[in-house]
């Protein structure tokens, strides 16, 4: 199981300095306006490409795999007649786009309703044209499960390249199941395709690195090696939440540090 990270594509080399072997390149900010957070322009230009090139080749460079990627999601992709909508669409079809380009196997989106869901992954396969990439679809804190089962079901059984981002921090929050994680590890099986690693005390989406939150660890990884998981082990941190930056490198480096531990009991197991 490889070591990944949720980050700019512009870290690379200081991810794999940090001893990285993956990076999950996040598109959400291509989408902003500079509020809450900072525009990323990186996908703003027709000739987008030629953005990515040099990371593709720093990335071959120092010897890191760009896995998978996050796409926008700070909209309602169910909402197609609002103006929002049709800023963000174009930019989120792009950003499907890019991941391909770029190489990764997966690239996330969250999940909606049931209906909705399925209509737009066949919409942005359709209009990006993409043949190599998946789409892994979260689950989401306030949303069943079984829905997010029921989307993947559905769009595998016509044949879509589709699978699970299993966000723990999330499903440690998600009441629909009782806050049991390893139990949700259990219901989505192999549709388990990639993993949002972080913790939480049980009540706030907080992205904490393991151990500093509530989530039961061992049982985690036991339960993800009983489903079968084969992706990387991938955090969704919030490092840059730290002023101080020696503080904030010492708090990387116990993410890495912990996650050679959590993986070693999911080899174990």
């Amino acid at each position: 199981m490889l070591l990944s990270a949720n980050a700019n594509i512009r870290k690379i080399e200081k991810l794999k300095e940090l001893g990285y072997d993956a990076i999950d390149v996040g598109f959400t900010r291509v989408i902003y306006h500079n509020d809450p957070y900072p525009h990323e322009d990186i996908l703003d230009s027709e000739d987008w490409e030629k953005n990515l090139d040099p990371y593709i080749a720093k990335a071959k460079e120092v010897g890191i795999k760009i896995a998978t990627t996050h796409l926008p999601y700070r909209y309602d992709y169910t909402d197609t007649e609002s103006e929002k909508f049709a800023y963000c669409h174009p930019l989120t079809v792009r950003s499907l786009q890019a991941s391909e380009y770029l190489g990764a196997e997966w690239a996330v989106m969250h999940v909606s309703t049931v209906e909705g869901t399925v209509e737009y992954v066949k919409r942005l396969f359709a209009e990006s044209g993409v043949k190599n990439i998946g789409l892994a679809i979260e689950n989401m804190a306030k949303r069943p499960i079984n829905e997010l089962i029921e989307v993947v079901d559905i769009l595998a059984a016509e044949g879509y390249k589709v699978g699970i981002c299993l966000d723990i921090g999330h499903a440690h929050i998600n009441k629909f199941f009782d806050n049991n994680v390893p139990d949700v590890i259990a219901a989505m099986g192999k549709r388990i395709k990639m993993l949002h690693v972080h913790d939480n005390n049980r009540a706030t989406d907080m992205h904490k690195a393991p151990f500093m939150g509530t989530a039961p660890w061992a049982d985690i990884m036991k339960a993800l090696k009983d489903a079968g998981y084969e992706g990387e082990f991938n955090f969704e941190l919030q490092p840059e939440n730290i002023p101080d930056p020696v503080a904030r490198e010492t708090y990387e480096k116990y993410s890495v540090d912990i996650s050679k531990y959590l993986i070693g009991l999911f080899n174990q197991a």
